[in-house]
């Protein structure tokens, strides 16, 4: 019976071990970004602090020459906003290459605007200062894609850049930018499924999500101080203006008030005829009220009537379908015990049958082969 037993746990102890259904297997679903990615994402956007302080350098400059000249400055402005704002749209991209791409597009499209586009000759005489920036952002990004990028890949992404920016070019200070990754993608074949194939890991996550967070406390105060300001020069009204404006709204609402106070019968007659004229409208907007009222309680209850119709409905079907499960579930069980039975059963007898051959070679061998060898010496 003790044998039976040890067989027996033995047996469970197998079959549970291999039971496909018990066994636990977690897998992270992230996946790092790349040493390439990284590097891409962390020299973007250091070079983006240098995009910012170049504008911001060149513009104040031409600002400063051109202190009285409001539609000059006015100019410096803009140039602040909207370069700084479209870069900070293409570099603060989940995909890395994406940023660099985009980031890199829209240094030459500015670089064109003000070399030999629209706007070649928008700060007059101080335009140098703008063209000089412009050309030594255009040879930053060429240099940090270089440092990033294989020399072959280096060479079709310049390219690809060059005529993108080319045939997307600034009409004006506005910088309205034009994605350029999908174009890229199709340039090189390659499919947007495969573009972007991870997130990077949740340190990584973390980290974009601090230095995003860290680019808006350092520009948001910039950006809305620039816009306040342009605002301001920009507005046809100024102080006097508003405070006569007030003024007069306060003399006309003065004066409007001593009539009434000094017209009483007036103002009595006005409000029984405005009552006589306006009775019939409410009595007619009261019926068709009252109308609207008994159709939307009508349809409200029809409404109820539905929902709790469907509400059985789906009840009844959630029971059966209950019954249905628990009734698999039982049949399931059923066949695993009784496989788990008919398995243990065979196994139980193979064990029995190589547990006999072994009390048989082990103990009547022995006897075996001295009976034989005893008859062999008895004959001789």
């Amino acid at each position: 019976m003790t044998l039976f037993r040890s067989l027996f746990f033995i047996a469970v102890a197998f079959l549970v071990s291999s039971c496909s259904l018990l066994e636990i297997k977690l897998d992270s679903q992230t996946t790092p970004l790349t040493t390439q990615e990284l590097n891409i994402r962390l020299l973007s956007r250091d070079y983006s602090i240098t995009f910012f302080k170049t504008v911001e350098e060149a513009a104040d400059e031409i600002a400063q020459a051109n202190l009285d000249d409001n539609m000059q400055y006015s100019y410096t402005l803009l140039w602040k906003i909207h370069s700084e704002e479209g870069l900070q749209q293409s570099v603060y991209q989940v995909s890395p290459l994406a940023s660099l791409i985009d980031s890199w597009v829209f240094t030459y499209q500015m670089n064109d605007y003000f070399t030999t586009g629209a706007g070649k000759n928008i700060f007059s005489e101080q335009q140098y200062i703008a063209t000089t920036a412009s050309q030594e952002l255009v040879k930053d990004a060429d240099a940090l894609a270089f440092n990033l990028l294989k020399k072959a890949d280096y060479l079709t992404a310049q390219r690809f850049v060059a005529q993108f920016s080319q045939q997307h070019p600034f009409e004006n200070l506005a910088f309205n930018r034009t994605p350029a990754f999908k174009d890229w993608l199709t340039f090189n074949g390659i499919d947007e499924s495969e573009a972007i194939t991870t997130l990077g890991t949740m340190p990584e996550a973390l980290s974009d999500l601090s230095d995003r967070l860290s680019l808006m406390s350092n520009q948001t105060p910039k950006l809305l101080s620039w816009k306040a300001e342009l605002v301001a020069r920009n507005s046809r009204v100024n102080g006097e203006q508003l405070s006569q404006t007030l003024s007069n709204i306060n003399n006309t609402s003065l004066k409007f008030q001593e009539f009434i106070d000094n017209n009483p019968e007036y103002m009595r007659l006005l409000a029984s005829e405005m009552g006589k004229e306006l009775q019939p409208l409410l009595n007619d907007f009261d019926k068709k009220a009252g109308e609207k009222l008994n159709v939307i309680t009508q349809e409200r209850i029809a409404l109820e009537t539905m929902v709790e119709r469907e509400r059985i409905a789906i009840g009844q079907m959630v029971t059966k379908e209950r019954a249905n499960i628990t009734t698999d579930l039982d049949g399931i069980a059923q066949n695993v015990v009784k496989k788990a039975i008919e398995q243990l059963t065979v196994m139980l007898s193979d064990i029995l049958i190589y547990l006999i051959l072994f009390v048989l070679v082990i103990f009547f061998a022995p006897f075996g082969l001295g009976f034989i060898v005893g008859r062999k010496t008895h004959k001789t």
